[in-house]
């Protein structure tokens, strides 16, 4: 079956990620980087070498992304050093991590992008470990493992964002991953927008459009300080822009009071089951980066390996 999204996919020789190692390792080897402190220097040392190592095919997919129209950008066989055991507690020391710290945010300034956390998760960090952390338990979050994550977009809650913004009270417009582990194999499974509405009748679509629903915060944001959920109140999951269709959309946090705006989320909800999708298992090695405007992802309840090598993959927000 022909999966309907755009995929810009490559590979590395094992001597350039080899030489990229080491010379990323010894520009690096007299300190110990703290990831949010130092972001500029991570990213200038590791997109230095990115381009000046990179095969030409492979450092032009990676600048062109963001302009080509492809909805996912999936590099293979990058560094992988030697890493610590997964922190399911869900943080860890950064100093031993300064390579992998170094090729994404490298990786995510040749995208022409910018790295930002939100204050409301994750402690406002920059880098997520998505672990299987045992006090997530039962949660459709990133730290969980054993609840499927349906069908959804990163921090819905909020507003659509433009270009030359600050990006932090916006919807991320880009997921950013580089994988550690994942020996459980776990698929992570895109969805085109294009894909999810290609079966949509006129009118189920118009509701989708319709400014009708509130949608909330996921589970692993923080609350506000009355203790409630952000949430974005008479929105759209469907959105025309000049650019293009986008969406915004998390099953367990979207809602209506409008019966029929309600029956045609459940209807969508159904037909997503449904559709065809892209269901790579990410690699250690491997950057993945996919637009959040108009790729829905998901990933199933699996069971998580115990000790020190469960799941293990980095994700960073950029715009």
């Amino acid at each position: 079956m022909t999966i309907p999204l755009q995929l810009s996919e490559h590979s590395v020789d094992d001597h350039t990620r080899d030489v990229l190692a080491k010379e990323i390792g010894e520009r690096l080897a007299d300190a110990a980087f703290d990831p949010d402190r130092e972001t500029a220097i991570l990213a200038r040392v590791g997109a230095h070498a990115l381009r000046g190592r990179l095969p030409a095919d492979v450092l032009d997919a990676v600048t062109s992304f963001t302009g080509s129209g492809c909805h996912a950008l999936l590099i293979d066989n990058l560094v992988v050093p030697k890493v610590p055991p997964t922190p399911v507690s869900g943080f860890c020391d950064e100093a031993p991590l300064a390579v992998v710290n170094a090729i994404q945010f490298g990786m995510i300034q040749l995208l022409g992008l910018t790295p930002f956390a939100v204050p409301y998760e994750n402690e406002g960090r920059l880098i997520r470990n998505v672990v299987p952390n045992p006090a997530a338990a039962g949660q459709t979050s990133s730290w969980g493992s054993d609840a499927e994550f349906f069908w959804h977009t990163d921090n819905p809650h909020l507003p659509f964002g433009e270009a030359g913004f600050d990006p932090r009270p916006y919807v991320p417009r880009y997921l950013t991953f580089c994988t550690l582990r994942n020996l459980e194999e776990v698929p992570t499974e895109l969805m085109s927008v294009e894909s999810a509405t290609r079966t949509l009748d006129r009118e189920l679509g118009r509701m989708l459009a319709s400014a009708s629903y509130e949608i909330s915060a996921p589970d692993s944001n923080d609350v506000s300080d009355g203790g409630e959920r952000l949430a974005l109140r008479g929105a759209p999951v469907l959105d025309q822009s000049e650019a293009g269709l986008r969406v915004r959309f998390d099953l367990g946090t979207t809602s209506s009071r409008r019966r029929e705006a309600t029956t045609a989320l459940a209807s969508w909800a159904d037909a997503l089951a449904e559709r065809p999708a892209w269901e790579p298992v990410l690699r250690a090695g491997q950057f993945l980066a996919f637009d959040n405007y108009r790729v829905l992802h998901r990933r199933k309840a699996f069971t998580a390996r115990s000790g020190d090598d469960a799941r293990w993959l980095r994700r960073c927000y950029a715009s």
